[in-house]
């Protein structure tokens, strides 16, 4: 779910219940690695899982996400969960990150500027991005239409 927002798998782990705004609803959307932090919204079926999510938890740990041992997911963790679901949808060598770029390309393959994207990773150095942008020849179907 959280890598529509384009995080990395250190970021949900570290997530804690004061990231989400359930009122707004925001996620604040902490970056690793002197990334730029940002806040952005959450809606339709994230929020109601967020939501229900928290109204049956009865304890009171910090994290959103938690393991069965009341502890927060370990990167290992995440990567066995990627990767099983992967193998059951019957796809090969798909981790946490490939998610992120699997979003990152797909909304450069939407016509979303570089800053725009640059913003959503995280990114400082739009060096870091550009890559995504060159992507599917057909963004440039009708570029030089008739007028």
């Amino acid at each position: 779910m959280m890598y529509r927002h384009g995080l990395r798998v250190s970021e949900a782990i570290a997530l804690r219940r004061e990231h989400v705004n359930l009122k707004e609803p925001r996620i604040w959307i902490p970056r690793l690695k002197n990334g730029l932090s940002v806040e952005q919204p959450i809606a339709g079926d994230e929020l109601r899982t967020i939501r229900r999510w928290l109204a049956i938890r009865r304890d009171h740990l910090p994290w959103l996400f938690i393991s069965e041992r009341k502890q927060p997911f370990t990167r290992q963790a995440v990567n066995y969960i990627v990767a099983s679901a992967a193998t059951r949808g019957g796809l090969v060598n798909v981790h946490p990150h490939t998610l992120r770029h699997s979003c990152d390309f797909s909304l450069a393959n939407r016509g979303r500027d570089l800053r725009l994207i640059q913003d959503y990773l995280g990114h400082r150095d739009p060096k870091h991005t550009a890559h995504y942008t060159r992507v599917a020849a057909s963004r440039f179907d009708g570029l030089w239409g008739a007028h």
